[in-house]
């Protein structure tokens, strides 16, 4: 089969036939080049749509990840946080136990409010940062 070109400087050198046989070669090549379009229209179309969707899934992805990544840093804070009241707990249980110690209160009375047993006699000593002072 010829390939026709429908430029319009070739048209002006023959003249075409009107026939049967060129109608129906002129249809055949006009389906042709629609199912052509057709097919082009369709690869388009299945590839630009899952370009589209994985593009839509990455940034979900991506949203999620920093998402994750900012939970993940509160947890840790909270983690910390966490370990740090647990210690302050241990640290008042451990006070309240001494605190019941008749023993531990008289000698934080005798310390702290200079008390005394009977026959007590409290000397104070000055430290040595009293010293430097004067």
């Amino acid at each position: 089969m010829t390939r026709r070109h429908s430029s319009d400087d070739e048209q002006q050198n023959f003249t075409k036939l009107d026939n049967d046989y060129v109608r129906n070669t002129d249809r055949a090549i006009n389906r042709k080049q629609q199912a052509r379009k057709r097919k082009l229209r369709r690869i388009v179309f299945f590839a630009i749509v899952p370009v589209i969707i994985i593009a839509l899934l990455l940034n979900v992805l991506s949203h999620q990840n920093e998402t994750l990544a900012a939970k993940e840093k509160l947890k840790k804070e909270a983690n910390q946080h966490l370990t740090e009241l647990k210690e302050e707990q241990d640290t008042l249980n451990l006070k309240i136990k001494q605190l019941q110690d008749d023993e531990y209160i008289a000698k934080l009375l005798r310390k702290e409010y200079y008390l005394s047993d009977e026959g007590e006699i409290i000397f104070i000593i000055p430290d040595k940062e009293d010293k430097k002072d004067d």
